[in-house]
């Protein structure tokens, strides 16, 4: 009976002990995680905390055309609890060159099932088809992740019907949130002078 009692009191306190080590150690890979994501990216933390209308283009990297382009196209569509897309975003989820890219600001919905974004591009020189080319394909492959999913019918829906278009000094790609009711095609013919 005692070495009974002995054994449970072991396997109690090796739980605890685990439990103990599985609380310190969320909280320091919490606390890594945000001091290598603030050291990695500032202004991307900086405007996590904030709201996206209020970063201004040289946080961001943007040309104020570029900027202003975005901020005009958010009142024509705006965005539900925005995430503001950062170079790394630029590069590997929409597939750009940074080579081909001057300037871009671009606010996506961070919502399940929402596809919303609002994308503005400064295009390098002779590289304006390049990107709307790799826009096409991205919005190609959204079409198909939302297709593998019936409750997200709505979004593919909304990434269907995307806008993309532009010119030699400025490319555009929005895509309707849920919530959207406006016009965008005329939004962005606004935007782009057309």
């Amino acid at each position: 009976m005692n070495i009974r009692l002995k054994l449970v009191l072991s396997a109690a306190a090796l739980a605890a002990g685990c439990v103990l080590l599985a609380g310190c150690g969320g909280s320091a890979s919490s606390a890594s995680s945000s001091a290598s994501s603030a050291a990695s990216s500032g202004a991307a933390s900086q405007s996590a905390s904030e709201p996206a209308a209020s970063v201004s283009a040289e946080e961001n990297g943007a040309s104020d055309a570029v900027a202003s382009a975005v901020d005009a196209l958010l009142e024509a569509d705006p965005i539900s609890n925005q995430f503001e897309l950062t170079a790394m975003n630029i590069e590997y989820d929409f597939g750009l060159k940074a080579d081909d890219v001057t300037s871009y600001r671009g606010l996506k919905s961070n919502d399940n099932g929402d596809a919303g974004l609002v994308l503005a591009i400064q295009p390098a020189a002779g590289k304006a088809q390049d990107v709307m080319d790799t826009l096409k394909t991205y919005q190609q492959d959204q079409v198909a992740f939302y297709g593998n999913y019936a409750e997200f019918a709505q979004a593919q829906s909304n990434v269907e019907n995307a806008i993309i278009d532009g010119g030699d000094d400025l490319v555009v790609m929005v895509i309707a949130s849920n919530d959207c009711s406006s016009d965008l095609t005329s939004a962005v013919k606004d935007v782009l002078g057309k």
